[in-house]
């Protein structure tokens, strides 16, 4: 909308006011304004003093310097418009831009003090009465005159009051115009109070009491003029500019509180307007701003009471604090951004950011965010600045890094200044150790830059020989400011180091130092201090110009004498230790040597040669290996051709073919590794001698052992003669045929010890097995084993050969078999107890299961005992271990019958006592269970039989102990089964005596009876006294013997004792069936 007429509109984003046409003029020439005027509030109060566009139109508006405001105004023109030029930008806030002219009333008594004021109104009013009443007075003939006058001068007295009183409510009124007119053209905020107290003065009024409508209208006016628009950042200086204006203006913070109000009120009725969340999002930002510069305005505590935004917006705390942290931000970095030299090591400087942090209230920990991101981004400048210069400089031959040492110095003075400042309170927060981890050089990727410049500045450091300690707590400090880590600058030193120490030790030895230092050690110990290097890594440089060195020498594939005198040479320079040359010499040489050796070996069984074994030892000798190097580099290479044969073996699916790859290998150990063994390292004359000695002793025991035979055969022959002589021989042949296994094994082992003869290259040649190159460390040796016992198994079992007509017979293996299995052992690195274990497991199986087949009834007679010992000495089996697995399989059998009986309830203590005299383990026989109830029953028997003994020792010690049962619990059950038989034999008596039955009344007294020897303390009662004493009379009368211990179960006293023994012994007492049925008859 516009004005009527013309109007002039001050917006509130410009410092000049725009004429433009009315509604009418503008409809005729077709213009249509681009600012929606429909969000223009007209802030008036009845006096005009702009037009304050609201915040939705302000998303058109551009910004410029601190205090740069414009406003973008345009139209669509037709073709003969002409265009309307928008205002330039200006440099302060000028909102005020019209001018209000004065009513001629208002001019008039602009000047007229108070006095003349109010003499000139009584003069008005007065001479107004006095025209009333002579107006009264002429009234015509037959009124009341003296009514007339007193009408006339009440009225004109009354309008000339009224007029008064409108000529001085227009002075009144113009005060704040004129205010206003002040304002037009200049800075509200320059405002003083002395010129409101002279327009005051002028007008003869307060304004701040009469004209707080006006005031107020001025002071928002004002305020939406500075107030920035959406997500355009406050300024910093809003806040004192409103503090000015509204002391000068004299008004009071709840008047101008309710102007931060409406403010409120029209930023939540535009984002209730707003269909995009993005401009919702900028109405948003706008109360933030409102409530932080509302805080900054009237304090922090009065802007909570005379501002409660809770309650009126719903805004909670939290979103009032974020407003203040977020835009106190903004502004805080404005203002460190207004220095010339930023975040500059100025301790004036620092102060002020304090003082202003605390001025605007914003919290330490945003405070310190942001001043760490500027150090941090100033600190990243100079690093470009050296990473440019370095790269430049590495394009270059002439290496040229003084331009980037001196942009290192100046990051590390930097920080040093800034860390002087750390722990100042009255500086600004966050003053200190520069880190740039988190900047631009960490997110881009960029920290081999980084890398390369902690790298060049420490090259450049140490270039001279020399790492001080200076220098060192220099690239400590280079290294957080890099933001590098641990591991990584650790990495880059030593990088450094390493080539330095290389380059001074090459000049050292270059230039002769190192030959002359009379102690190389002490010389190489003090390059290692002066450049702080790691002796370790050191010892690591040493032993990599050793490799070198050595490398360069095995070009040619071998070593000379001249070669080996440099590497000593090399060697003692350099203090390198015997085992660094050793795994050096490994490393190197037995790569070339491993070469020919794997020719040697790749060409198998059938391949190989007296050649290619003096290749492989020739190899050797050429490249200086150590025997003890060579036969290591020779057991590794040998150890992987066994383990694919042994892959091989493990693939084949039957015993036979198994056993094929198994003595392949058992070949090759004689034939290729053997000689290749005795190649590299011959025999030694100690060695020779030993064997010869060996052969020697093994010669003279055999000719003992066949001494004494024929001994035998003499004597025994002169004793029974020839017949049983040959008799014998016979049985001892048969004797030997039955020879175990592992006789067998050992004795074919003694027969080869000197050598196995065999023809290779057309020559006829002894080959002996070895046994220094094995497989223990290769395999487990389970694994081991189960490959030795299958080969076992074939050589016992003989090859079967088919015959015509589909028969087949199986052929005993030869003493080669048996030889081959020795031979396997000592290759698969078996020591001869591993091997006993072997031939004493498939004896013991074999043993096993002909015990299984004889006892298969689980008896053992004299026959089945002649054969199983005739089958033992046979398979050598021991005669413990032959005794373990009878007994075992016996008692398994045995354990069957047992039990059968047990749940049968045939088990007697006589047959647990047998089973314990033959050694029989109960426990492992019959279950806890089963125990318990045989235990149970006995206990029950033995009070029960009628015999009235009880053995107690034997029940609670003897038999638990035979029953592997618990002594204690043994004797609670025996208690718990006394006491429940004791009561129930006192009544079977008692019933029994009744009944005239003396025997087995007798029987129930004697259960009594062996009921209280086990369990003496459970007493037993009953009701009637007379019948106890008949049990005692019939006791007595039957001869018991037990009459004492009766008397004392039954509680009889000695007189009735005696009373019923005389009455016994008189004959008068009977229990028989028969006497009673005579008594019945009598009656």
């Amino acid at each position: 909308e516009f004005f009527r007429g013309r109007t002039t509109l001050s917006t509130s984003t410009c410092g000049t006011h725009l004429t433009c046409p009315s509604s009418e003029m503008a409809s005729k020439m077709q213009l249509q304004p681009k600012i929606r005027t429909s969000n223009t509030k007209i802030i008036s109060n009845g006096n005009h003093f702009g037009a304050c566009p609201l915040p939705g139109n302000r998303r058109s508006l551009s910004r410029a310097g601190t205090r740069r405001r414009a406003v973008i105004m345009s139209y669509d023109l037709g073709q003969d418009d002409v265009p309307i030029t928008a205002p330039k930008l200006q440099e302060e806030v000028k909102p005020f831009v019209m001018v209000s002219e004065p009513s001629a009333v208002a001019s008039f008594l602009k000047g007229v003090p108070s006095v003349g004021r109010m003499a000139g109104g009584l003069v008005l009013v007065a001479g107004a009465a006095a025209a009333g009443f002579t107006a009264g007075s002429k009234l015509p003939a037959g009124a009341p005159a003296t009514a007339g006058k007193v009408v006339g001068t009440v009225a004109l007295g009354a309008a000339a009051g009224a007029g008064a009183m409108a000529m001085d409510k227009q002075r009144k009124d113009h005060a704040p115009k004129e205010l206003s007119n002040s304002l037009v053209g200049r800075e509200p905020c320059s405002l003083q109070s002395s010129e409101v107290a002279a327009i005051n003065e002028e007008y003869g009024v307060d304004m701040s009491r009469e004209n707080v409508e006006q005031l107020q209208g001025m002071y928002h006016h004002y305020f939406d003029s500075l107030f920035p628009p959406g997500d355009v950042p406050l300024g910093g200086w809003e806040a004192d500019a409103l503090i000015k204006f509204k002391a000068a203006l004299g008004l009071e913070d709840a008047d101008a509180a309710k102007v931060h109000q409406e403010m409120g009120n029209r930023i939540f009725r535009m984002r209730a307007e707003m269909g995009k969340r993005s401009e919702e999002a900028l109405q948003k930002q706008a109360f933030q701003k409102l409530v932080f510069l509302s805080n900054l305005v009237f304090g922090e505590a009065k802007a909570r009471f005379l501002l409660p935004w809770k309650r009126w917006f719903k805004v909670s705390d939290a979103q009032v604090a974020l407003a203040v942290k977020q835009n106190g931000s903004v502004m805080y970095k404005k203002f460190l951004l207004s220095f010339q030299d930023p975040v500059a090591p100025d301790e004036a400087m620092l102060k002020e950011a304090r003082d202003y942090q605390l001025r605007i209230n914003l919290e330490d920990e945003p405070a310190a965010e942001i001043l760490k991101v500027m150090c941090r981004e100033r600190v990243e400048k100079v690093a470009e600045r050296a990473s440019e210069v370095l790269k430049s400089s590495g394009r270059t031959r002439a290496r040229d890094v003084a331009g980037a040492v001196a942009a290192v110095d100046e990051i590390l003075a930097y920080n040093k200044q800034m860390e002087s400042f750390a722990g100042r309170s009255e500086v600004a927060v966050g003053v200190g150790s520069v880190n740039m981890w988190g900047g631009i050089f960490h997110e881009e990727n960029k920290t081999s830059e980084l890398r390369d410049l902690y790298r060049m500045y420490l090259a450049e450091n140490i270039k001279d020989g020399l790492f001080t300690e200076e220098a060192e707590a220099k690239l400590s400090t280079l290294q957080k400011v890099f933001g590098l880590g641990t591991k990584e600058a650790e990495d880059v030193t030593i990088t450094v180091q390493t080539k330095a120490y290389r380059n001074h030790l090459r000049r050292a030895v270059q230039d002769g130092t190192l030959d002359a230092a009379e102690s190389k050690a002490a010389f190489l110990t003090e390059l290692c201090e002066r450049l702080r290097f790691p002796g370790e890594t050191a010892a690591s440089v040493h032993s990599e110009i050793y490799k070198q060195k050595l490398e360069s020498f095995l070009e040619k594939k071998s070593l000379t004498d001249k070669d080996e005198e440099e590497l000593l040479r090399l060697r003692v320079l350099l203090c390198i230790p015997e085992a660094t040359v050793t795994a050096a010499h490994r490393e190197r040489c037995g790569a070339i040597f491993r070469e020919t050796l794997e020719l040697a070996l790749s060409s198998g069984i059938d391949g190989f040669s007296s050649v290619l074994c003096d290749k492989v030892v020739k190899a050797a000798q050429d490249l200086r290996l150590d025997q003890d190097l060579a036969l290591e580099l020779l057991a590794a290479n040998c150890k992987k051709v066994f383990m694919s044969y042994i892959k091989l073996a493990k693939g084949k699916s039957t015993r036979l073919d198994q056993a094929k790859e198994l003595k392949k290998m058992v070949y090759f150990s004689n034939l290729v590794v053997s000689p290749l063994l005795d190649g590299i390292k011959p025999p030694t004359k100690e060695e020779i001698e030993a064997e010869k000695a060996q052969a020697e002793i093994a010669k003279i025991m055999e000719e003992a052992k066949a001494m004494a035979a024929k001994e035998e055969a003499e004597e025994a022959k002169a004793a029974e003669g020839d017949a049983k002589v040959e008799g014998d021989k016979k049985a001892e042949d048969e004797e030997g045929d039955k020879k175990d296994s592992l006789t067998k094994t050992t004795e074919a082992a003694d027969a080869m010890a000197s050598g196995e003869t065999m023809t290779i290259d057309g020559k006829t040649v002894k080959v002996k097995s070895q046994k220094k190159i094995t497989l223990a460390d290769q395999m487990e040796m389970r694994d081991r084993q189960d490959l030795y016992r299958n080969y076992l198994l074939y050589c016992m079992s003989g090859d079967s050969v088919d015959l015509p007509m589909g028969a087949s017979v199986v052929i005993e293996r030869d003493q080669t078999e048996f030889l081959r299995l020795s031979q396997l052992g000592d290759v698969l690195g078996l020591t001869q107890m591993d091997v006993a274990d072997v031939h004493k497991g498939l004896a013991e199986q074999a043993f096993r299961n002909n015990v299984q087949q004889v006892l298969a009834d689980g008896n053992m007679t004299k026959e089945k005992s002649e054969y199983l010992k005739d089958a033992q000495k046979q398979l050598g089996l021991p005669d413990d271990a032959a005794k373990v697995i009878i007994r075992g399989i016996m008692n398994s059998k045995l354990m069957g019958n047992v039990q059968a009986q047990v749940s049968q309830g045939k088990m007697t203590m006589a047959e647990v006592r047998n089973l314990a005299s033959q050694d029989v383990d109960m426990e492992s026989m019959l279950s806890l269970d089963m125990r318990n109830t045989l235990y149970r029953k006995e206990v029950e028997r033995m009070l029960t039989q009628g015999t009235g003994e009880f053995d107690r020792e034997e029940m609670t010690e003897t038999v638990p102990q035979l029953l592997k049962l618990d002594a204690k619990k043994a004797e609670a059950v025996v208690k718990e089964i006394s006491k429940e038989r004791k009561k129930d034999s006192l009544v079977s008596a008692v019933a029994q005596v009744r009944m005239k039955d003396a025997d087995a009344a007798l029987k129930s007294m004697n259960n009594l009876l062996a009921c209280h020897l086990a369990d003496p303390n459970t007493p037993v009662s009953w009701p009637v006294p007379e019948e106890l004493q008949d049990l005692y009379s019939l006791y007595v009368l039957k001869k018991g013997s037990k009459t004492d211990v009766l008397q004392g179960l039954l509680m009889i006293s000695d007189e009735t004792r005696n009373d019923l023994e005389s009455i016994v012994a008189a004959g008068n007492f009977s229990v028989d069936q028969e006497a009673g049925i005579e008594d019945e008859a009598l009656f």
